[in-house]
C-alpha cells in the first residue's frame, strides 16, 4: 500500500506545479523581486514596522495580485490536503 500512497502523492506534487496559481505566483515572485523600490520598502517595514510603509506596500497593484494569488494557492493546497487525507484512509495509514 505505500508504493501506492507514494504514487498518489507524486501525482498530488505534479498536479499542485502544473496548476495556473503555482505558474501565476512564481511569475510575480519574479516580477516582485525586479521591483527595488517595493523590496526596499518591505525590508524596511521588517526592521521597523512603520504602518505608513505597511500601507504603502499593501496598496501596491503587484503586492496586492501577489497576496490574491498567494490565497488562491493556499486554499488549492488544502485542496489538495483533503485529497490526500481521502488516499491516507482509503490505504489505512495513519
Amino acid at each position: 500500500y505505500m508504493n501506492e500512497l507514494i504514487e498518489e502523492v507524486e501525482k498530488l506534487k505534479e498536479e499542485l506545479n502544473n496548476t495556473t496559481q503555482v505558474k501565476e505566483i512564481k511569475d510575480l515572485n519574479k516580477k516582485i523581486r525586479k521591483e527595488e523600490e517595493l523590496l526596499k520598502k518591505i525590508e524596511e517595514y521588517n526592521k521597523n514596522n512603520n504602518e505608513e510603509l505597511k500601507k504603502e506596500i499593501i496598496s501596491n497593484p503587484m503586492f496586492k495580485e501577489y497576496k490574491n494569488k498567494e490565497t488562491e494557492l493556499n486554499l488549492l493546497i488544502l485542496e489538495l490536503n483533503q485529497k490526500l487525507k481521502v488516499l491516507k484512509d482509503k490505504k489505512g495509514c495513519k
